[in-house]
């Protein structure tokens, strides 16, 4: 599969990132967010996988330590809860975060997890209640700075593992009778705890997500045209060698435009480069309306230069598209008086339509696409001249 463009959040400013995920803790673009949370796990997954191991471990010295000095009564249960419950559930999430096909669901998986063990200490600290054991609370604590802080767990769930193990916590000590004062005090710990965590989680995301935008920005300046906007000549290998190996798995075909702006030297010498960098940012416009399918890609190659990938079309439907393209910037009206060929600005395409069948043609295709340009300069430019495919495919 071809890798999302992380372009897709590159469209906000680093403003709107603020207002919509800084703060908020979501992205307005759904795709962003989606893009985010693929970063986050990236991120997070290697603490995930430290930190259930060390989970695992301080449950089993605390098994030890309540099998060293814990009445044969309370002792049994607990040991029930810790060994038969805690521990498996924390082993088995363990094993999840190494199975691929499980990914998406770790954030639910993990804050189950996290749920569950903070659930069964409760239950713990009820079986000592029952036995009237002074068992010590604290535990819970422990557990709602473990799951805020070392799990990978983002704010929602992190929050509501934390205050539904405080409710339950509240919940048990009430329906075991604990005094009233020590309750308070307890529900008031652990309260702040959670508070605590709600706000270290929160600032946490805050700062990744603020790690993301400053990386997808980072991105763009890298793989995008300062002067159109649209993809450098670099991104646009990297991106169309992926889509190419779709095609190939997939058994669909590809077209392949090589665009130039006609007599853009002598535009540059009559109106001036400023002027130049404007007529090209239209253009480049024009190019990527026709070239908006999530497998489409276009960019400008170099100068005056462009190239368009359509993913998925026939021979009939890239040829439309291209003389739809060619249309489109004549009818912006820009002026173009030291043309011989329209007086407005207008383009020339070298256009090849062709089967995908090994990773080494597309180098062949493009070979095709740019004789198809130079002919169609041959044959008096503002046209569309359409390369064989026999010749994209190396023969």
């Amino acid at each position: 599969m071809v890798s999302p463009e992380p372009a897709n959040g590159a469209r906000a400013s680093t403003g709107a990132f603020a207002r919509a995920g800084w703060l908020r803790l979501r992205f307005a673009d759904a795709a962003l967010e989606a893009d985010f949370r693929r970063y986050h796990l990236a991120e997070f997954l290697p603490r995930m996988r430290k930190s259930l191991p060390v989970a695992l471990a301080l449950f089993l010295a605390f098994a030890m330590l309540d099998a060293l000095s814990l009445p044969p009564l309370v002792r049994d249960g607990v040991l029930g809860l810790r060994l038969g419950g805690i521990v498996p559930v924390l082993a088995l999430t363990w094993v999840a975060l190494y199975v691929r096909s499980l990914r998406e669901w770790l954030q639910w998986l993990v804050s189950a997890s996290a749920l569950a063990s903070g659930l069964g200490i409760v239950g713990i600290i009820w079986v000592a209640r029952v036995h009237a054991f002074g068992l010590p609370y604290e535990g819970i604590i422990l557990a709602t700075f473990f799951s805020y802080f070392l799990t990978g767990l983002r704010f929602v769930a992190a929050s509501l593992c934390g205050w539904l193990v405080f409710l339950a916590y509240v919940a048990m000590e009430l329906h075991v009778g604990l005094n009233g004062d020590t309750l308070l005090y307890n529900a008031f710990f652990l309260a702040t705890a959670n508070l605590i965590g709600c706000f270290g989680n929160h600032f946490l995301e805050q700062a990744v997500r603020q790690n993301f935008c400053s990386m997808v920005q980072m991105h763009k300046l890298a793989e995008r045209d300062f002067v159109t906007g649209l993809l450098n000549r670099r991104a646009f290998s990297t991106r169309a060698t992926g889509i190419w190996r779709e095609a190939l798995r997939d058994g669909r075909s590809i077209g392949i435009a090589m665009v130039d702006v006609d007599h853009f030297k002598h535009y540059n010498d009559h109106y001036g480069h400023a002027a130049g960098d404007v007529a090209l940012q239209s253009v480049a416009h024009v190019i990527a309306e026709h070239a908006r399918r999530p497998l489409d890609a276009c960019a400008r190659y170099g100068g005056e230069e462009f190239v368009v990938l359509w993913y998925d079309v026939d021979a009939d439907h890239a040829m439309a598209l291209a003389q739809r393209m060619c249309q489109a910037v004549q009818a912006l009206g820009l002026p173009h008086v030291a043309s011989p060929t329209a007086g407005v600005v207008s383009i020339s395409v070298g256009l090849v339509c062709t089967a995908v069948h090994n990773a080494a043609q597309w180098d062949a295709a493009l070979r095709a696409a740019d004789q198809a340009l130079y002919q169609a300069k041959q044959q008096g430019r503002n046209r569309v001249c359409a390369a064989d495919p026999r010749t994209a495919a190396g023969g």
